[in-house]
């Protein structure tokens, strides 16, 4: 079909003068960091937050100090299907890592009901029932060995917490305590383990990539309805949280690091050297 085009059209329908869709030419770009090198990774409130609770876990629980065993990818043994006597035995390794008594805490194994419409669910939960304390954890988890040890280690920092009377005088809400509690898995040594469970994949890739500015790894590897997150805090939130035990630890390159996932990572990097930068 030929035809009389206005001067500056035909030029507009080859694509000139257009600018590619989705992407602003002024606006901030995504793969840009905006804060300056050696600036704190999270917001000021979050920062607060963390340090504040950090030095409360000290108190409750003892210093951070390097002799403690921090729990690492490969941590539940190989072959791992989740039956309850391997459930039991894991609880009462990662209560040997947290310093929790588990032998007066039943575990019991079930499938908590999923809702289509919602990413989030119910994984785990700790209740006394009759005066005994029990966890309950949700079998499927156990598909991710990994993953499952971080819920357990969720469970038994509740059994710290709530169980040994250590936060009801505090008045937290519920949320409040839950992320005090994903805290407290840190503290005690599990916190590379719930941190990796907060960015979890349904399948695994076999590779990541390091965040860039604000587009996080599953992101820029196009895994984000494969997405799994367990917990209350993000796994940045854990990779600062993790950059502040390490500075409390005296740990300025922990060599566990590289066992991370990589936006937990990302953030514990830049946390070490926003902590380095504020040393006298």
């Amino acid at each position: 079909m030929g035809g009389w085009v206005p001067d500056g059209v035909s030029d507009w329908l080859r694509g000139g003068g257009r600018r590619p869709s989705g992407i602003s030419t002024t606006g901030p770009k995504p793969w840009v960091r905006t804060e300056a090198p050696g600036a704190c990774p999270v917001p000021e409130k979050q920062r607060a937050w963390t340090e504040k609770w950090l030095r409360w876990c000290a108190d409750q629980f003892g210093p951070a100090v390097p002799r403690r065993e921090v729990a690492l990818p490969g941590f539940v043994p190989a072959g791992f299907s989740g039956t309850q006597e391997e459930a039991e035995e894991l609880v009462r390794r990662v209560g040997a890592v947290m310093g929790a008594d588990v032998s007066g805490i039943g575990v019991v194994l079930l499938e908590f009901p999923r809702s289509p419409q919602d990413s989030r669910h119910q994984v785990g939960g700790y209740r006394k029932v009759l005066g005994r304390a029990l966890i309950e954890l949700d079998r499927r988890v156990a598909d991710r060995p990994d993953s499952f040890a971080g819920l357990v280690a969720h469970e038994l920092a509740h059994a710290r917490l709530t169980g040994e009377g250590r936060v009801a005088a505090l008045r937290l809400s519920h949320g409040e305590k839950e992320r005090l509690t994903d805290l407290a898995t840190v503290h005690l040594g599990m916190g590379v383990l719930t941190a990796n469970a907060a960015d979890d994949y349904e399948k695994t890739a076999g590779y990541s990539a390091a965040p860039i500015g604000g587009l996080t790894d599953h992101m820029l590897t196009g895994r984000r309805l494969d997405l799994h997150q367990m917990g209350y805090l993000s796994p940045e939130e854990f990779g600062y949280a993790l950059a502040c035990w390490s500075a409390m630890r005296g740990e300025p390159a922990p060599p566990w690091s590289r066992h991370l996932r990589a936006t937990a990572r990302d953030t514990l990097t830049r946390g070490l050297s926003y902590q380095a930068a504020r040393r006298p």
